[in-house]
């Protein structure tokens, strides 16, 4: 055959037409692609990515892993982070996805690249089905659908240790099942419950809320554009949203419960142009781990290419408003207006830090486009309009063709260059030894899983509730208060301690782990003893087992269980009547019931500064500078702590006594200048202590902010302090303070104390 008859248009339509109808001939193209995409992470398989979040990320898969294989349990409870913490109401943690299995099969860090394959796979397949649903288009969607898939984004995540993104890939099914569910078609039900249940369960602290928005403005467009009566469409999506949510419970219950008792908040104001917003697109990623961002959610230019036709049509409408509407919330605050900005001001999406994220669902818009584009091209091939472009269209296609072919390849290329910065360690070598707490290195921690000890230095996202009294110098891990006796542990797990006490009184039994609600006792009542786990037992010698059976994931589990169920049924029933309406309500009206009859203790939530002081004083301590300074919005500055030179670690402890005594705007935060020998530095944020915006602070009691600056390359000599309030999220404006006086302070500022750094040795 000639290479003139394999460029022949009609030849070639039939041959992309037949790989695209053909699931196991797509599939197995989509196969090739993702395995010469993760060629070196495959060689890779069994180091230890050397990165600090890597190290932290993975050590709760690599305790996963090990808790099902060698104690043939849940993973719930993991005692080696943090001083112990509930690993599924962790949104970072992988471990509640069906993907654990490859871990304990292989191993966790020989598993990496087999999942990182899997959503690869899935990613294209999700595309797909999208594009095609979208576009009307198989050969289009066809083309496109790698070119999504092989985001940068999913590489950058392996380099990192973030594999817990790869949840993004998950966008196009829950997508496509979105647009179908709004079409009475009960498959596209479940797409939308698995799809979230699967992306919840891997980790969902960008993917789920940026999905569930995304979800939101698709059921919007279904709603009104969709087939057949608008109520059967709105009973269809009311039906997919309650089976979605049933679904989910596993793993948003426990998620929940963390979020009340270790609220995660981000601050700070970030922002990206639209040219280094388009470097992350369409910029090839350099070399190097210091590479830039360039290249970090490469899709190339040719996919813009391919989308220029779809323009023309009006398929082109919807996936061409959510590219720009993506790419515009990427730029988060550098935009004017910045619709990131009003995003944040919502629940749950005051957590999102990162906008350019928003840069993986505008890469599949843009491949919809892209797809719509291949239509409109084939339209014209059939229908040519012009002798010209019937003489043309051979060559055309051709080129269609060959740019998706280049593309691709440079995809894979990019990819592998993304991969490829992953910094890679031998692995440590195992230690067999009774598990025990330490002092720990929370950018160590795949070393001190493999010494079998715990890390009490936490480098989480959120402040886990941990108890002060945890230790890392301790001869034994349980022991009774007060010399009240002897404690032997018999056996160990992570969710269940056997121990052989004798008590010669009625004494409290305490562990060095963070205590839960979840822990019970096979006798006597569990508490918190300072926030370690603890238990009151009578006099006598007597065998007690403690087991970790939180209410959160055992109930959620079965509710989810039950929506699984219910979706199995659902094939039987009209999506878009009430019958399915009332059977997708059964799994939610079981989790109340659950929740009703399974009383569990709340924990409270963590109130405190990064250096563990409380948040909340009575008094003011003696020593700090009475300030007494008001601000419109209800704000006042009452006193000020600054020490007089560096502490023996060479730090700075600052303190601001605030009171807020009204509402205050959510962009009101603090601005903190040191100015000294010729230079002025800066330590402003927003929330106080880490833990609260003014917007959200209780009213009318004193606030201790406490935070810390290290000068040990200032200039030597004399630093003031200035302090005032401005709109960190908004205009950038700063408030008045008002002195006692009455009188407004110079540039809206105060100066709150003075400290002197001495000259380097």
């Amino acid at each position: 055959m000639s290479w003139r008859r394999l460029l022949e248009p009609r030849f070639l339509l039939r041959v992309l037409r037949r790989l695209a109808l053909r699931p196991r001939l797509r599939l197995a193209l989509f196969t090739v692609l993702a395995l010469a995409a993760v060629w070196i992470p495959l060689g890779q398989a069994g180091a230890l990515n050397d990165f600090r979040d890597s190290h932290l990320l993975h050590s709760y898969e690599e305790a996963a892993a090990r808790t099902v294989t060698e104690y043939g349990q849940l993973p719930l409870w993991t005692p080696w982070s943090c001083g112990g913490l509930f690993a599924w109401g962790n949104p970072q943690t992988r471990q509640a996805s069906p993907t654990l299995l490859l871990s304990v099969l292989f191993g966790a860090r020989r598993a990496e690249p087999l999942v990182l394959m899997l959503f690869l796979l899935l990613g294209m397949e999700g595309a797909f089905r999208y594009a095609r649903l979208k576009a009307g288009n198989a050969v289009g969607a066809l083309l496109v659908a790698p070119l999504f898939g092989l985001c940068g984004f999913g590489a950058q995540s392996w380099s990192l240790g973030w594999l817990y993104l790869l949840g993004f890939l998950l966008l196009p099914w829950v997508l496509w099942g979105t647009a179908l569910a709004g079409r009475g078609r009960a498959i596209g039900a479940g797409a939308v419950a698995l799809g979230f249940a699967l992306m919840l369960g891997f980790g969902g602290t960008y993917p789920v809320p940026l999905a569930a928005l995304l979800v939101g403005v698709e059921g919007g467009w279904a709603l009104l554009t969709g087939p057949g009566p608008w109520r059967r469409r709105a009973l269809a999506l009311g039906t997919t949203a309650a089976l979605t949510l049933g679904a989910c419970v596993f793993r948003l219950w426990p998620i929940w419960e963390t979020l009340q008792s270790g609220p995660r908040v981000m601050a700070g104001n970030p922002g990206h142009s639209l040219q280094k917003v388009a470097g992350m697109l369409f910029s090839f990623p350099g070399t190097g781990d210091k590479g830039g961002d360039g290249g970090l959610f490469f899709v190339g230019p040719g996919l813009v290419l391919l989308a220029l036709p779809a323009l023309l049509g009006r398929r082109s409408r919807f996936p061409v408003g959510m590219t720009v509407l993506c790419g515009w919330l990427a730029t988060g605050y550098a935009a004017h207006p910045a619709p990131f900005a009003w995003l944040r001001a919502l629940p749950i999406f005051e957590t999102l830090r990162y906008p350019e994220r928003f840069l993986f669902p505008c890469a599949l818009f843009l491949a919809v486009t892209g797809a719509i584009g291949v239509g409109v091209l084939q339209v014209w091939l059939r229908r040519p309009r012009s002798p010209a472009l019937t003489r043309w269209a051979p060559d055309l296609l051709g080129v269609v063709v060959l740019l998706c072919v280049v593309s691709g390849g440079a995809q894979v290329a990019a990819y592998a260059r993304l991969a490829g910065r992953a910094p890679l360690v031998a692995l440590p070598s195992r230690v067999d030894q009774p598990f025990a707490q330490a002092r720990g290195n929370r950018w160590a921690q795949g070393h001190l899983l493999a010494l079998n000890r715990g890390s009490i230095s936490c480098g989480e996202g959120f402040p886990v509730p941990m108890s002060p009294r945890l230790s890392g110098a301790l001869a034994q891990e349980e022991w009774l208060e007060a010399g009240a006796g002897t404690v032997r542990r018999t056996d160990w797990t992570p969710n269940r301690i056997e121990l052989e006490v004798t008590a010669s009184r009625p004494a409290r039994l305490v562990v060095n782990q963070n205590w839960h609600p979840g822990w019970r006792s096979s006798i006597g009542e569990v508490g918190s003893a300072e926030g370690l786990l603890s238990v009151q037992l009578p006099a006598g010698t007597q065998p007690v087992t403690l087991r970790f059976l939180p209410r959160s994931a055992l109930g959620g589990l079965a509710v989810s269980l039950l929506a699984i169920l219910a979706l199995g049924l659902l094939s039987r029933l009209s999506l878009g009547g009430f019958p399915a309406l009332a059977l997708a309500g059964v799994p939610l009206f079981g989790w109340a019931l659950i929740a009703l009859l399974w009383k569990e203790p709340a924990q409270p939530p963590v109130l405190t500064n990064p250096d563990r002081s409380p948040l909340r004083v009575e008094t003011l301590p003696p020593g700090v500078k009475s300030i007494q300074a008001r601000f419109e919005s209800h704000l006042e500055l009452v006193a000020a702590g600054v020490p007089s030179a560096p502490d023996a670690r060479g730090e700075v402890p600052l303190e601001l006594y605030w009171r807020v005594t009204g509402p205050v705007p959510r962009t009101v935060g603090i601005f903190v200048h040191l100015t000294g020998p010729g230079k002025r530095k800066s330590k402003d944020h927003a929330l106080i202590g880490g833990t609260w915006f003014f917007h959200d602070a209780p009213r009318g009691v004193l606030l201790r902010d406490a935070f810390a600056v290290n000068p040990h390359d200032w200039e030597a000599g004399e630093w003031q302090v200035q302090v005032g309030l401005w709109h960190a999220s908004g205009d950038g404006s700063r408030l008045v303070p008002l002195l006692p006086s009455g009188e407004a302070a110079e540039e809206s500022r105060l100066v709150v104390g003075r400290f002197v750094v001495p000259p380097r040795p």
